[in-house]
């Protein structure tokens, strides 16, 4: 099969909706790469805060940005259209609040093109950030496990010890292996990076590399999807969704059953998040309907067997565990009680640790 490629290295997708006051840091951070050889792919998402005309700027600035303006569709759709208008041989996304480190697509597309790998994974540093772009202060490193090169075979057998994430923007891909097995978000709104990342990891590359520096910083806002609460994210469609993880797994790994502690973990982890969303709802939400919601996630047919499995090493910290055993016992007004606490603290602690003006 023959895919169109332009010259130029690396095509980078940023799905943009109303982040004008961040954009001009993630703009700057491409601009300042010590790889020069790239295109941006600026995703307009129906922006109404001028966003859109900040991005038409930058086009007319810089010929390596190039604009695309739709309706409205949420981030999966959004890069789906990006990946229909990339032409370049590497793929990366960029979140439109992030910025990116100097040397990431240099030193990563040199790994890939020396290993003939088709996704290299690298990764990221936690940063928080204000409404305007301030960073406040700087979070943890989450760098990826692995090291150096695998094959598909190789992948599959060490999977439980390369930290599997969902995380779409840590990693450089390879346009022509995203084409022939045909990986989009599905036009997912809510857990797209898991939807496109379970598909990845079922369709056989040649070759994965890690990484084990960070390379992004990822920005935490008040406002951002990750501390917002979102109803999609309780839908029938994206239950199914993150059932295929486990399908996936299930299908691949050496001997039945073998994997289950991995699955576990990873099911468990959307419980607990769906939790931590509905904490955002406090005071906009009925306690009663918060409750509800929880239960019904909880108890739905995928995510209840996964619970009722978990034990302490299917945790990453105390608080998942003590959050689980809540769900576990089925005490959701408690649970809701314990992560409302959490971030509780979470917003003094982020406030204490603010610059002063």
């Amino acid at each position: 099969m023959v895919f169109e490629t332009e010259a130029c290295a690396v095509s980078i997708i940023i799905p943009v909706y109303n982040v004008q006051a961040f954009l001009p840091h993630c703009i700057a951070s491409l601009q300042a790469q010590t790889w020069t050889d790239w295109e941006a792919l600026l995703i307009d998402d129906g922006s109404t805060d001028g966003s859109a005309a900040l991005c038409d700027a930058y086009a007319q600035q810089d010929a390596r940005i190039k604009v695309f303006h739709k309706e409205n569709g949420g981030v999966g759709r959004a890069r789906d259209e990006g990946l229909r208008q990339a032409r370049r041989e590497y793929v990366a996304f960029v979140d439109p609040d992030d910025t990116i480190r100097p040397n990431l697509l240099e030193e990563n597309l040199t790994l890939a093109r020396k290993e003939q790998a088709d996704v290299v994974v690298y990764g990221y540093q936690k940063q928080f950030v204000d409404q305007t772009g301030r960073v406040l202060r700087a979070g943890a490193c989450e760098l990826p496990k692995g090291s150096g090169a695998y094959t598909y075979e190789e992948f599959w057998a060490e999977f439980p010890k390369l930290k599997y994430t969902t995380i779409v923007w840590t990693r450089l891909y390879r346009r022509a292996y995203l084409q022939e097995h045909a990986l989009t978000f599905g036009g997912a709104r809510v857990g797209e990076d898991a939807y496109f990342m379970t598909q990845l990891v079922d369709a056989p590359f040649q070759k994965i590399v890690y990484n084990p520096k960070a390379y992004y910083d990822y920005s935490i806002r008040p406002a951002s999807a990750m501390t917002s609460f979102q109803k999609a994210y309780f839908d029938e469609d994206a239950l199914q969704r993150r059932s295929l993880f486990a399908e996936v797994v299930r299908r691949h790994e050496p001997t039945p059953g073998c994997y289950e502690g991995r699955i576990v973990r990873e099911l468990v982890c959307s419980v607990l998040e769906a939790a931590k969303k509905l904490s955002f709802a406090r005071g906009r939400m009925p306690d009663a309907e918060r409750i509800r919601w929880l239960r019904g996630y909880c108890e739905s047919s995928v995510m209840q067997p996964a619970l009722q499995a978990c034990t302490r090493s299917e945790t990453d910290s105390s608080w998942q565990w003590v959050g689980a055993q809540l769900l576990q016992r089925k005490q959701y007004r408690l649970a809701l009680r314990y992560f409302d606490a959490l971030q509780g603290i979470r917003v003094l602690r982020d406030r204490m640790r603010r610059p002063a003006r």
